[in-house]
């Protein structure tokens, strides 16, 4: 199949690039290369690039001819980025899903029937004390404005679903990634303590670490994304599914742990009283892996050992602020 795949060269979409073309599908790689196209770089012969924007209706009816199924990455990603730039937030987190379902779905239009959307499982808030354990039917309650937009772009999706026959949108709860990809985040959690325990010999943590993070794999979740969008019709149309592994349920405190337990003379230091991530849930992930059949692959301590090679080999500039989405001038 010919699959769009929105926000391609970014930190996700690199790895299903990757996986789309090893199961024989044809990946067009829709992104504003706010990263440059370095990341694509092992794939640039066999694949097709197209710069383009998910907020101009122009590009995004362009970049549909001939498309089969996308796989919808693109946006801003992260509460702090998306503080510090409102408008691109709102612009590029829920007004660009509406123009892509427009576009998708008009009737001048050719209709493309399957969309698989990366959301987040952010979009439950703090729950301790209220649900041990997360599911798909758990209420939400987003506590920042990337989250909100999530939910919200999850609605434009199943709400046209609901208006268009043959529309077949998934949605896929994202809980927090980690590892290695060609284009590289330090300031995703267990990236960045690694990060800090490489390069400092300490780990900060704010509060006393107990709040629990659910964490996946960026490898995993590439996968899970082109495992949903070949899955039969009647399996996923309309579906929301959390994507995540439950021996990766952590708390802050046993990442660090972790981290530190693989770069000896490590120190973690507890911030008592300074401002934290309010965010507090376990995600249970039962019905992605009996209706799909998908699994996990990486542990956390495989993550980590796999970010310790690259910080070691690649020879990186890692200060860089391209390796962190919260350090850009999004316009």
């Amino acid at each position: 199949m010919n699959i769009l795949v929105t926000g391609g060269a970014g930190y996700i979409g690199c790895h299903v690039v990757d996986i789309l073309l090893e199961r024989g599908h044809k990946p067009v790689v829709f992104d504003t290369f706010y990263w440059g196209t370095e990341p694509l770089k092992p794939w640039q012969d066999r694949i097709r690039i197209i710069q383009g924007d998910c907020r101009n209706s122009k590009d995004i009816i362009y970049a549909l001819d001939g498309i089969d199924g996308i796989i919808h990455l693109a946006g801003i990603v992260g509460e702090f980025a998306c503080k510090a730039n409102p408008k691109a937030h709102f612009s590029s987190n829920v007004e660009s899903t509406r123009t892509l379902v427009n576009c998708c779905t008009d009737p001048e239009m050719d209709l493309v029937r399957d969309v698989v959307y990366a959301s987040s499982c952010s979009v439950y808030g703090n729950v301790k004390g209220l649900h041990e354990i997360v599911t798909e039917e758990t209420p939400t309650s987003p506590l920042s404005a990337y989250a909100h937009a999530k939910l919200r772009s999850e609605e434009i999706f199943l709400q046209r679903a609901h208006e268009v026959p043959h529309f077949h949108p998934t949605n896929l709860r994202l809980t927090t990634v980690f590892g290695w990809s060609q284009r590289p985040r330090l300031d995703l959690v267990t990236n960045l303590f690694t990060y800090k325990a490489w390069k400092d010999r300490k780990i900060i943590v704010h509060g006393d670490g107990m709040q629990y993070r659910s964490l996946i794999h960026v490898r995993d979740v590439a996968r899970a994304l082109v495992l949903v969008l070949e899955a039969p019709r009647f399996i996923r149309s309309g579906m929301t599914f959390h994507l995540g592994e439950e021996s990766n349920n952590k708390t802050v405190r046993e990442i660090a742990e972790i981290v530190a337990s693989k770069v000896p003379g490590t120190e973690i230091e507890y911030l008592s009283g300074q401002p934290t991530d309010r965010r507090d849930y376990r995600i249970q992930c039962d019905k992605i892996k009996n209706c799909i059949g998908w699994r996990a692959e990486f542990s956390v301590e495989q993550g980590v050992e796999e970010m310790l090679d690259k910080l070691n080999t690649m020879g990186w500039n890692w200060d860089n602020p391209n390796f962190r989405n919260s350090s850009f001038n999004y316009e």
